[in-house]
């Protein structure tokens, strides 16, 4: 199937399909409260994954499944004995692969526990795979294509042309899945930045701040991993220990025990949360706050604390309300930046935590002081082609920005992963930033 083809094929059954959800969700939307809304928006990503799910499984099963059909072209009657048994456990094989891909998102639904099930790092980890045989048929149709047009490349039989793609396309598939998942699998990277703050009091030079976000402790992430990146966070010994965001993908009766480990983080001066997309996806918000509030951390809930307490030389640290929350209209919840900072003292330094990269720009360019945010979300696209749509939709991408001549903003790759378990070309961090006076 040529590359025009398969997009036209992606396009005419995917467009029609999500502008008719979209209107029709938007209609249901106008009519029901926070809840409703919530599950109608989870509803609408799910619906649209399955759409997408199916458009590509239909496109991956028409260029592949074929893969080992009529293979021992020559030899005895027993070899194409040996074709039959390979072609049907092949198409076996992927059948499950495709249908398990469907299958992974539903598990948010029903598959949450303490620690991930077998099953549910199955199903993820064929959502993975599936992109990547989607994302290798793109890539081979249209290097075929420039080698069309370029050298006049040309093969004899059409046959052999689909098979050596197709063989391609399987082999990078699986080498990037299996890496990823090793790689994933690795405990978080350590980074340690410096970062000038302009009027940072000498007392203050050298405060420590490590920040975890986008730990989607959930279907594939669970009590283990999470006891690994506090036992890495307390060696560090900071000052202060940040969860930007996107601590949680499930209700607190779905992970009440998978959440404890928590309450070891030990730090000098606190631990302080703000909310991500996925906190508002969970549904349950209301129940994470006194969750989390009960572990001992500070929920900073469109609010500041000055830090150190009792302390004439401090600085401000606010956090702010991922915008989800305006897009489900969620009582009390939102992100208001003056309420934030409403309390911070302009002659002081203001460090805010904010989930998105892009909550952060904004709060760069508003009236108020923010030498420095530390965010998260994009999870530096965990792996490609993802890596694409992170970098062109957000305006910081990962790692230490400056912004005009005394802000800065840092971006983390996340402590652990969301949903499939696969990084390649990007890794996990916990990041420790130390705060220099600038000179």
């Amino acid at each position: 199937m040529e590359v025009n083809k398969m997009v036209k094929v992606c396009l005419a059954i995917i467009v029609p399909l999500i502008l008719i959800l979209f209107v029709t969700l938007q209609v249901l939307y106008a009519y029901y409260g926070q809840k409703a809304r919530a599950r109608l928006m989870r509803f609408g990503i799910t619906l649209t994954i399955q759409i997408f799910f199916i458009v590509i499984g239909t496109v991956i099963w028409r260029n592949l499944s074929h893969l080992f059909d009529r293979f021992h072209v020559a030899g005895s009657a027993s070899s194409f004995k040996n074709t039959s048994s390979a072609s049907k456990g092949w198409k076996l094989v992927l059948f499950t692969i495709l249908a398990a891909a469907n299958l992974s998102y539903l598990s948010f639904m029903f598959l949450i526990g303490t620690e991930p099930y077998i099953i549910t790092i199955f199903f993820f980890l064929s959502f993975g795979f599936v992109i990547q045989l989607f994302t290798g048929l793109i890539l081979c149709h249209t290097v075929l294509l420039i080698l069309k047009y370029s050298v006049r490349l040309k093969f004899r039989s059409a046959e052999k042309k689909d098979r050596i793609i197709g063989f391609i396309v399987v082999g990078y598939a699986l080498f990037i899945t299996l890496v990823g998942f090793y790689n994933a699998n690795q405990p978080p990277t350590i980074r340690k930045v410096s970062v000038p703050i302009y009027q940072l009091p000498k007392s203050l030079h050298g405060l420590t701040i490590t920040n975890i976000p986008d730990i989607h402790l959930g279907p594939t992430v669970g009590k283990h991993k999470l006891e690994r990146i506090i036992h890495m966070v307390n060696y560090l010994q900071s000052d202060i220990v940040a969860i930007s965001g996107d601590l949680v993908d499930g209700q607190v009766d779905q992970l009440d025990e998978a959440v404890e480990p928590i309450r070891w983080i030990s730090a000098k001066y606190g631990v302080y949360f703000v909310t991500g997309n996925h906190e508002y996806y969970s549904m349950d918000i209301e129940n994470w706050i006194p969750k989390l509030k009960s572990l001992g951390v500070e929920v900073l809930h469109n609010s500041n604390t000055n830090i150190p307490k009792n302390s004439k030389e401090q600085i401000c640290l606010a956090g702010v309300d991922d915008p989800t929350a305006d897009n489900f209209r969620y009582e009390n919840h939102g992100m208001k930046l003056s309420k934030a900072f409403e309390s911070c003292d302009k002659n002081r330094p203001v460090i805010l935590l904010a989930h998105q990269p892009k909550v952060g720009k904004i709060a760069l360019e508003s009236h108020h002081r923010v030498d420095l945010v530390l965010a998260g979300h994009t999870h530096g696209g965990q792996m490609f082609p993802v890596t694409i749509g992170a970098y062109l939709f957000n305006p910081y991408y990962a790692g230490l920005y400056r912004h005009g001549n005394h802000n800065h903003i840092y971006v983390s790759t996340g402590a652990a992963y969301w949903g499939f378990p696969i990084r390649f070309g990007t890794t996990s961090e916990i990041t420790q930033i130390t705060l220099v006076a600038e000179n």
